[in-house]
C-alpha cells in the first residue's frame, strides 16, 4: 500500500471509527454536463441560486453527509479534524484547481463535504475506500469496546488530539483535572466538582502520578470511569442499599443457573490484553464467567430465543471476545486445559456489553433485515413511507413567521430519501416571469373565475417566492437512485398547478433526467388490473399526477384534489348529486336536484348559466320577501279585527254564535227608524246623526285607513331601498376586492423595481467612491513625485532609520540563533527517535526470525511426531497380526491327535517376533510422547513469540510514526531556522544600507522611489477597481431600463380606485336613502299604530254612548258586523299564506338551483388542460376520495387522497365503515395527509384501515417517531408488508371481524430497569433551556402503547418512570412492571422515549426514543437503542440505550 493511500485510510479511519459518525452516507453522482450546480444557502432567503462552476466534462463529484460534534468546542474539533478533511485530504487527492465545497445541509445538525474529483480512478478509489471503511466499521463494531469509543468521542468533541499506543488510543497532552471535570459534566454524572476533583487526585495518587502533571492517559480515564461508576453506585439514598447495575444482578442470576459451579471461575487470557478495573486498579487473578451452555439456557428460557444452538452461542462468544472466525487456522485462540476460552466463556464485562448491543435489541434484528422475497406483492399490499410537503425546510424550532414556514430546501429531498421515504411530494407551479422552468414551492390554489371580474393577475398565487427548480429536484432524486441502485421505487406525488407550457417542460425534464437513465416506469396500459410489485420496480421512479381516461392533444382533467382545498372541502348537501357527473354534458339550466341537460341544445356559457341562476334566485327570494311582508301585514290586520270583534262581544255579553242565532230567530233584530248602519274595514257602525261619538269615530276611521296606506307605501319604499343598498354593498365589496388585488400586484412590481433600483444606486455609489479613491491615489502619486523632486535639493537625516535597522538586525540574529538551536535539538531528537525506531524494527525482525525458526522447528517436531506415530502404528499392526497367527496355530494344535516339533518351532519363532514388535512399539510410543512434549513446548514458544511479535510490531509501528513525526517537526524547524537566518541576513543588509544612508542621501531617494512605485501600483489598482465598478453600475443601469413598467398596473389601480370611489358614493347614497326610508317607514308605522289605538278608544266610547242611550240593538249590529269583518280578514290571511308558501317553495327551489350552479361552477373552473406528454408519463392518477360506490369502480392505478380529519370522521361511524375501508384498500391505494405543514396526526388509524401512503411532515413529534419505527422493518427500505387481513381476500371472512372486534389481544408487560450514557437534549439550545446547559440531565422514561384498533380514538395508555435527578451516566430506575393491553397486535406499536425534566423551564425536553411494532418485539431482558428526532443514532446519542424487561402474553 503506498503512503498516500495509507494516509487516506488513516484519515477516514479517524473520522469513521474514532469520531464515530454513524448514519454517514455517501452520495455519488456522475456529472455529464459542463458545470456542477452548487446551492449555497442564505440565512434569510428561502431561494437557492445556482452558481455554475465551470469544469471539464466527465468530472465526478462525491458528497459526504455527516453529523459533526455539537458541543461548545466545535471550533476546536473542526480545527483538528474538519480542517484535515477539508484541507489535507483534499489537497492530497485533488489537483490544485479542484474546488471543494462544505455546507450546512440542514438545521438538524448535519454537515456535508462536497468534493470534485477530476480523475475517475481517484474517484473510484476514494468511493471504494469509504464504503469499505463503513463496512469494516459495521463488522468490527460488535467486537469493539463501546466504552472506549464513548470516551474517545467526548475527548474529540473537547478538542483533544488523539494518537495511538499499545493500548490502541491515547490522548496527546493528557487529560487534566479540569478536563476530567468537563468530562463528568458531559457524561451527566451525578458528581460535584469537588468530588470529581477528589476522585481524580485520589486515582493519581494510587497510580503513582502527579495530579498537576501532564495529565492522565486514555487507559487511566477508562479506569477512572469505572471508579466513578462504583462511587455513584455506593452513594445510595439515605436508609437505602447501594444502587446496583441490573446487568450485574442478571449476570449473577445466570451464573447461578450453571450446571457445573466448579467451572464458574477460570483464568482468563483476556486479562492480559483487556482492561479490568476494580477499586483503584487491582487486577484479580480470576474472573467470574458464564459458559456457552449456561448462556444458551438463558437465551432459550429468559430471552425466548428457542432457535439458538450451542454452536451459534460459541460463535457469538468468539465475536464478543474479539475473534471474527475462530475456526480459521490462522487465528490464534487461547486455550486453558485444552478448552477454547474465547468460544466457551464470557466474563461479566462482556456479558454487560452484550446486553446493550443492537443484537440484543428489543426490535427483532430479523425483522429489521431486508428480505428480497418480502417485496413480491402488489404495491397496494404495502405501507409506504410517505413524506408531506417534502420541499419545505425542516428546522428544529418552530417557525416564527409565514416566510419561515414556506422556506424551501433542495437538501430536504435528499434527507427524506435517506430517511426511508419512498413517496415524496412535489407541488409544481409556473416559474417566475421570464423563467422557462417550473418550480417546486408552497402555494395557495386559485382558479380563474369567468363569472366574476378580476384584474390581470396570475391565477395561482404562492407564498414562498421562486422556490426550487423542478429539474434540480428530479436530478437530486436521480443522484439518490444512482448511488442506491437497489432502492425500491420512488413515487413522485406531483400536485400540478402549472399551465400547459410549463407542463410540457415538466414532461421534457422527466424524460431527460429519468428517461435517459432508464429509471422511469412508463405505464404500458392505463387499465391495469393488478399493480406491479416493488421488486418489479426496483430502482424506478413512478409518477403520480393527472391522467385523463383518453389522452388527446386537447385533453383536460379535473383538479379538485389539491391538498389545501381538499382539507376544507365540505360534503355535498345533496347526496344524490355530484357535479362532476355533468362536467362533460351540455347544461342549459339548473334545478335543486341537479342540472338540466339537453344534448341537442345550443351550448350556453358558464357565465350566462350562473348569472341566470343567480338572477332567478334573487327574484324568487325578493318575491318571497314581498309575500312574507304582505302576510305579516294581513296577520296584523286580522289580529286587530279579531280583537275589536271580541271587545264588542264582551261589551254586549254574548258570543258570536249566540248573537248570530238571535238575529236568525228575528228577535230584537230590527233597527229603529232613522238609524243608519254603515260597513267599514274595521266593522259595522250605527249611523245616527244625534250620536256625535259615532260620527267622530267614523271620521277618524278614514284617517286610520289613510295612515295604513301610507305605512304600506313607506314599507315598500324601504324594501326597495334595502334591495338597492344590498346591490350597492355587493358592488362595493367586489370593487374593493379588485382594488386590493390591483394594489397587491402593483406593490409586487414596485418592490421588485425598488430592489433593482437600490442595487443600481449602490453600484453607482460604489463606482463614485472607487473613482474618488482612484483620484486620491493619483493625487498621492503626484505628492510623492513632488517629494522626490524636493529630495534632490535637501539632505535628509537617516540616523533614526539606522538605529532602528540596527536593533531589528540584532533581534533577528538572536531569533535565527534560537531557531537554529531548536532545529538542531529537534534533529537530534528525530535522529534518536529514528534510531529507536530502527532498534524496535530490528527487534521486530529478530522476533520474527525467532518465530520463523520456532515455526520451522514446530513443523519438524510435528512431522517427527507423525513419523513416530506411524512407526508405533506399524509395530502395533505387526504385533496384532502375529498374535492372530499364534492363536490360529494353537487352535490348530489342539485339534490334532499328535504333535509335530516343527509346528512348535514355528510358534516359538512367531512369539519371539511378536516380542520384538512389542519392544519396537513401546520404543515408538516413548519416542512419540517425548516428541509430543517437545512439540507442545514449541507451540507454547510460538504462541509467546507471536504475541511478542504483535506487541513488538505495534511498538515498532508507533516508534516509526513517532520518528516520522519527529523528522517532520525537525524539517519544519530547520525550514523555519533557514527563514529566520534569511530574515536576519536581510535585516543585516538593511542595517548596512541604513548606515550608508547617513553618509549618502541616495537611500532616502530610493525609499521615496519605492513609495512612488507603491503609490503608482495602488493608483493602477484603484483605476481598475473603478472601471469594474463603473461596468457593474452600467450593467445594473441597463437592467434598470428593462424594469417592468408599473404604469398599466397604476392605471388599473386608478381605475379600480375610481370605480371603488364611485361604488362607495353609490353605497353611501343608497345607505342614506335606506336609512331615511327605514325612518319614514318606522314613523308611518308608529303613526298608524297610534291611530289604531285612538280609533279603538273612540269606538269603545261610541259603544258606551250607544249603550247609555239604550241602543243595544245598534251595539249588536256593530258587533255582528265586526265579527263578519274579522272572518273576511281571516279568509284573506289564508289566501296570503298559500301565496307565501308558493313563493317560498319557488325561492327554495331557485336557491337550491343556485347552489347546484355554484357547485357546478366550482367544478367547471377546475377543469384545466393537461399536456399529453405529461399524462403519458403518469402511472398513478390523482383523485380525491368520494363515496364508496364511486371510488371503488375507479381503476386500481388511481390514488385516492383524503385529509386525516375526514378519515377520523368516517371511521367513527362504526364497524361497517371500518370494513369498507379495509376492503377498499385491498385493491386501491389511499393517501392521507395532515391538516397543515406544521402538525402531524396519529398514523395508527390509517394504517389500521389499510391506507398505504400515510403522509407525514418530517418534523419532530411522537407521530414521526412512530413512522420511523414502523419503517425500520425490512431494512428501512420504505416498504412494509401489511398484515394479511389487510392485504388479501381472506378465505376466512372472520379475519377482519376478529381484527376489528379485537378477539386476539396481547398483554405487553414492560419494566424499565436502567439507562446508559444518556446525553443532554438536542433542545438545549432553545430559549427555554438557556442558562441551564451546564446542568446534568434529570431523565425519565415514558412508555406509550399506540393500538391499531377502535381504541385508537382514545388517549393512548402511557406510563412514566420516576425522575432521577442529575444522573445521565448510569440511571437505575428498577421500575415496577406496567401492563398494556394491545387489541390489534398486528398494527399496534410501543413507543419508549427518554425525556429530561427541566425544572428551570418547567418542561420535558426530548432526548431520544425508539418505536417498535408489537409484532417485532422480542421478549426478555432487552436493549432499547435510542434515536434522535432525525431517526439517527449519532453524536453522543450513538452510545445511549436503555435496558428493559418485556413479556408478551396472550
Amino acid at each position: 500500500m503506498n503512503s498516500a493511500f495509507h494516509s487516506r485510510l488513516h484519515l477516514f479511519c479517524t473520522i469513521t471509527l474514532c469520531i464515530h459518525l454513524p448514519k454517514t452516507f455517501i452520495r455519488t453522482k456522475s456529472l455529464k454536463q459542463s458545470f456542477i450546480p452548487v446551492t449555497p444557502k442564505r440565512q434569510n432567503d428561502s431561494t437557492h441560486t445556482h452558481s455554475p462552476v465551470p469544469i471539464d466534462n466527465d468530472i465526478y463529484s462525491l458528497s459526504i453527509v455527516y453529523r459533526p460534534p455539537t458541543s461548545t468546542t466545535t471550533n476546536s474539533t473542526i480545527a483538528s479534524v474538519g480542517s484535515t478533511v477539508k484541507d489535507n485530504f483534499v489537497n492530497a487527492m485533488m489537483t490544485a484547481t479542484s474546488p471543494s465545497h462544505s455546507s450546512r445541509v440542514l438545521d438538524g445538525g448535519e454537515d456535508s463535504l462536497d468534493l470534485i474529483i477530476p480523475s475517475k480512478t481517484d474517484y473510484e478509489t476514494l468511493a471504494r475506500t469509504l464504503e469499505d471503511l463503513l463496512a469494516l466499521y459495521k463488522e468490527v463494531e460488535p467486537c469493539a469496546n463501546p466504552v472506549f469509543a464513548w470516551i474517545q468521542y467526548h475527548l474529540v468533541d473537547m478538542g483533544k488530539r488523539l494518537g495511538t499506543d499499545r493500548h490502541g488510543v491515547v490522548v496527546k497532552g493528557g487529560v487534566s483535572c479540569a478536563d476530567w471535570i468537563d468530562l463528568c459534566r458531559r457524561w451527566n454524572a451525578p458528581v460535584s466538582k469537588t468530588d470529581a476533583t477528589l476522585l481524580y487526585e485520589t486515582y493519581c495518587e494510587s497510580a503513582g502520578k502527579t495530579a498537576h502533571g501532564n495529565g492522565l492517559e486514555f487507559i487511566d480515564i477508562v479506569r477512572l470511569l469505572d471508579v466513578l461508576r462504583h462511587w455513584i453506585a455506593e452513594r445510595a439514598p439515605e436508609g437505602g442499599n447501594a444502587i446496583k447495575d441490573p446487568r450485574n444482578e442478571l449476570f449473577n442470576r445466570v451464573v447461578r443457573m450453571k450446571p457445573d459451579l466448579d467451572q464458574s471461575r477460570i483464568s482468563s487470557p483476556a486479562e492480559d490484553s483487556g482492561v479490568f478495573v476494580k477499586g483503584f486498579g487491582d487486577e484479580p487473578d480470576h474472573v467470574e464467567t458464564i459458559s456457552a451452555a449456561t448462556f444458551l439456557n438463558f437465551l432459550q428460557i429468559e430471552q425466548k430465543e428457542t432457535d439458538q444452538t450451542l454452536e451459534s452461542v460459541k460463535a457469538l462468544f468468539a465475536r464478543l471476545n474479539g475473534y471474527k472466525d475462530p475456526n480459521l487456522e490462522n487465528d490464534i485462540v487461547s486455550t486453558v486445559d485444552g478448552v477454547s476460552w474465547e468460544r466457551e466463556y464470557i466474563s461479566l464485562e462482556t456479558f454487560a456489553r452484550y446486553m446493550l448491543l443492537e443484537s440484543n435489541d428489543v426490535y427483532d434484528p430479523m425483522r429489521t433485515a431486508h428480505s428480497p422475497s418480502y417485496m413480491s406483492e402488489p404495491l397496494n399490499n404495502y405501507w409506504i413511507n410517505t413524506s408531506h410537503d417534502t420541499y419545505l425546510r425542516r428546522t428544529n424550532g418552530q417557525a416564527t413567521c409565514q416566510k419561515q414556514m414556506d422556506w424551501t430546501d433542495l437538501q430536504s429531498y435528499t434527507l427524506a430519501l435517506y430517511r426511508g421515504a419512498r413517496a415524496i411530494e412535489l407541488d409544481v407551479w409556473d416559474g417566475p416571469a421570464g423563467s422557462k422552468d417550473p418550480v417546486v414551492r408552497s402555494g395557495v390554489s386559485s382558479f380563474p373565475d369567468e363569472t366574476a371580474p378580476s384584474v390581470n393577475k396570475p391565477s395561482n398565487v404562492g407564498r414562498s417566492g421562486p422556490g426550487l427548480i423542478f429539474a434540480d429536484v428530479l436530478s437530486t432524486i436521480r443522484y439518490f437512485l444512482q448511488s442506491e441502485p437497489n432502492s425500491y421505487p420512488v413515487i413522485l406525488l406531483i400536485e400540478n398547478h402549472c399551465s400547459v407550457r410549463y407542463q410540457k417542460k415538466m414532461a421534457s425534464d422527466i424524460n431527460a433526467i429519468f428517461g435517459e437513465s432508464n429509471i422511469l416506469y412508463k405505464p404500458s396500459a392505463p387499465d391495469v388490473q393488478t399493480l406491479p410489485s416493488p421488486a418489479e420496480l426496483l430502482g424506478k421512479v413512478i409518477i403520480k399526477s393527472k391522467r385523463p381516461e383518453n389522452i388527446y392533444h386537447d385533453s383536460s382533467v379535473l383538479n379538485d384534489d389539491f391538498d389545501d382545498e381538499n382539507r376544507a372541502a365540505v360534503p355535498p348537501s345533496h347526496a344524490d348529486y355530484d357535479s362532476e357527473d355533468d362536467i362533460n354534458e351540455v347544461v342549459i339550466g339548473f334545478k335543486s336536484s341537479g342540472t338540466i341537460k339537453s344534448p341537442f341544445a345550443q351550448k350556453i356559457s358558464l357565465k350566462e348559466l350562473f348569472q341566470t341562476a343567480n338572477s332567478e334566485a334573487s327574484d324568487s327570494s325578493a318575491a318571497a320577501n314581498v309575500a312574507h311582508n304582505e302576510l305579516m301585514e294581513a296577520k296584523a290586520a286580522e289580529q286587530q279585527a279579531r280583537r275589536h270583534a271580541d271587545a264588542l262581544l264582551r261589551d254586549i255579553g254574548m258570543t258570536y254564535e249566540e248573537l248570530k242565532a238571535k238575529r236568525n230567530s228575528g228577535k230584537d233584530c230590527h233597527v229603529e227608524e232613522g238609524t243608519e248602519v254603515e260597513l267599514c274595514q274595521d266593522g259595522a257602525r250605527v249611523k245616527e246623526s244625534v250620536n256625535h261619538a259615532v260620527e267622530l269615530a267614523k271620521a277618524f276611521a278614514e284617517s286610520v285607513e289613510e295612515s295604513r296606506l301610507l305605512s304600506n307605501a313607506a314599507n315598500a319604499e324601504a324594501r326597495s331601498e334595502t334591495e338597492l343598498f344590498e346591490i350597492a354593498r355587493c358592488d362595493l365589496t367586489e370593487k374593493e376586492t379588485i382594488l386590493a388585488d390591483a394594489k397587491e400586484a402593483l406593490q409586487e412590481i414596485i418592490k421588485r423595481n425598488a430592489d433593482l433600483s437600490e442595487a443600481a444606486e449602490r453600484a453607482l455609489a460604489d463606482a463614485r467612491s472607487n473613482r474618488e479613491y482612484a483620484d486620491n491615489a493619483r493625487s498621492r502619486v503626484d505628492s510623492v513625485r513632488a517629494l522626490l523632486d524636493k529630495s534632490h535639493n535637501q539632505a535628509v537625516s537617516s540616523e533614526t532609520v539606522a538605529g532602528t535597522a540596527d536593533t531589528e538586525a540584532r533581534i533577528s540574529e538572536q531569533r535565527a540563533v534560537d531557531a537554529e538551536a531548536r532545529a538542531k535539538k529537534a534533529r537530534d531528537s528525530a535522529d534518536e527517535e529514528r534510531r529507536k525506531a530502527e532498534k524496535e524494527s530490528k527487534l521486530e525482525d529478530d522476533i520474527a526470525a525467532q518465530l520463523a525458526s520456532a515455526m520451522t522447528k514446530l513443523t519438524d517436531a510435528r512431522n517427527s511426531v507423525k513419523a513416530a506415530k506411524e512407526r508405533a502404528d506399524d509395530a502395533v499392526y505387526k504385533a496384532d497380526k502375529l498374535t492372530d497367527e499364534i492363536s490360529l496355530m494353537k487352535s490348530a494344535s489342539r485339534h490334532q491327535q499328535f504333535s509335530h516339533s516343527g509346528s512348535f518351532d514355528d510358534e516359538q519363532s512367531l512369539v519371539d517376533e511378536r516380542k520384538i514388535c512389542i519392544d519396537q512399539m513401546e520404543d515408538a510410543f516413548s519416542d512419540k510422547l517425548s516428541r509430543e512434549a517437545k512439540t507442545r513446548q514449541l507451540a507454547t514458544l510460538v504462541e509467546d513469540l507471536s504475541r511478542k511479535l504483535r506487541l513488538q510490531a505495534k511498538a515498532a509501528a508507533a516508534a516509526r510514526r513517532q520518528a516520522d513525526h519527529g523528522m517532520a517537526v525537525a524539517e519544519q524547524l530547520e525550514e523555519h531556522a533557514l527563514e529566520e537566518r534569511e530574515a536576519a541576513n536581510l535585516r543585516s543588509a538593511a542595517r548596512e544600507k541604513a548606515k550608508l544612508s547617513v553618509k549618502n542621501s541616495d537611500a532616502v531617494m530610493q525609499s521615496i522611489e519605492a513609495q512612488l512605485a507603491e503609490a503608482e501600483r495602488a493608483a493602477r489598482e484603484a483605476d481598475d477597481l473603478a472601471v469594474l465598478s463603473r461596468k457593474n453600475a452600467e450593467r445594473l443601469a441597463q437592467e434598470l431600463e428593462t424594469l417592468q413598467d408599473p404604469s398599466p398596473l397604476k392605471t388599473a389601480v386608478e381605475i379600480a380606485t375610481i370605480e371603488r370611489d364611485s361604488a362607495l358614493l353609490i353605497y353611501e347614497i343608497a345607505k342614506e336613502s335606506k336609512e331615511k326610508a327605514d325612518q319614514r317607514a318606522a314613523e308611518a308605522k308608529q303613526l298608524h299604530e297610534k291611530d289604531c289605538i285612538r280609533l279603538k278608544s273612540m269606538e269603545r266610547e261610541a259603544m258606551a254612548e250607544l249603550l247609555n242611550m239604550e241602543s243595544a240593538q245598534q251595539a249588536e249590529v256593530l258587533a255582528i258586523s265586526a265579527c263578519e269583518n274579522a272572518i273576511v280578514h281571516s279568509e284573506r290571511l289564508g289566501s296570503l299564506e298559500q301565496k307565501y308558501e308558493n313563493a317560498k317553495a319557488l325561492a327554495v327551489e331557485k336557491n337550491g338551483a343556485l347552489e347546484i350552479a355554484r357547485r357546478y361552477k366550482e367544478k367547471k373552473i377546475r377543469v384545466q388542460p393537461i399536456s399529453p406528454d405529461l399524462a403519458n408519463l403518469t402511472f398513478f392518477h390523482s383523485c380525491k376520495h368520494k363515496s364508496w360506490e364511486k371510488s371503488i369502480v375507479l381503476p386500481v392505478c388511481s390514488m385516492h387522497s383524503i385529509p386525516s380529519d375526514k378519515v377520523i370522521e368516517r371511521a367513527e361511524q362504526g364497524k361497517d365503515e371500518w370494513k369498507q375501508w379495509v376492503e377498499f384498500n385491498k385493491h386501491h391505494i389511499t393517501r392521507t395527509f395532515p391538516q397543515s405543514s406544521l402538525r402531524n396526526y396519529n398514523p395508527m388509524l390509517p394504517w389500521a384501515l389499510g391506507c398505504q401512503c400515510v403522509s407525514l411532515n418530517f418534523i419532530r413529534n411522537q407521530f414521526m417517531l412512530l413512522n420511523d419505527g414502523r419503517f425500520r422493518e425490512n431494512g428501512s427500505q420504505g416498504y412494509v408488508l401489511k398484515p394479511e387481513y389487510l392485504c388479501r381476500n381472506s378465505l376466512d371472512e372472520s379475519a377482519v371481524d376478529d381484527a376489528m372486534n379485537c378477539k386476539h389481544p396481547r398483554t405487553i408487560t414492560v419494566r424499565v430497569l436502567s439507562g446508559y450514557c444518556i446525553p443532554k437534549s438536542e433542545e438545549s439550545g432553545s430559549a427555554s433551556y438557556h442558562g441551564t446547559q451546564r446542568r446534568s440531565v434529570n431523565p425519565f422514561v415514558r412508555v406509550t402503547l399506540y393500538d391499531g384498533s377502535p381504541a385508537t380514538f382514545l388517549q393512548p395508555p402511557t406510563h412514566s418512570t420516576k425522575v432521577l435527578q442529575g444522573n445521565g451516566l448510569n440511571p437505575v430506575w428498577n421500575d415496577k412492571e406496567k401492563s398494556f393491553a394491545c387489541l390489534n397486535p398486528s398494527v399496534g406499536m410501543l413507543l419508549i422515549a427518554v425525556y429530561d425534566r427541566c425544572d428551570a423551564s418547567k418542561s420535558d425536553l426530548f432526548i431520544g426514543a425508539s418505536a417498535i411494532p408489537v409484532s417485532c418485539i422480542r421478549e426478555g431482558y432487552r436493549c432499547v437503542s435510542l434515536f434522535d428526532s432525525q431517526n439517527m443514532r449519532s453524536s453522543a446519542l450513538k452510545f445511549a440505550s436503555l435496558l428493559i424487561k418485556v413479556k408478551i402474553e396472550v
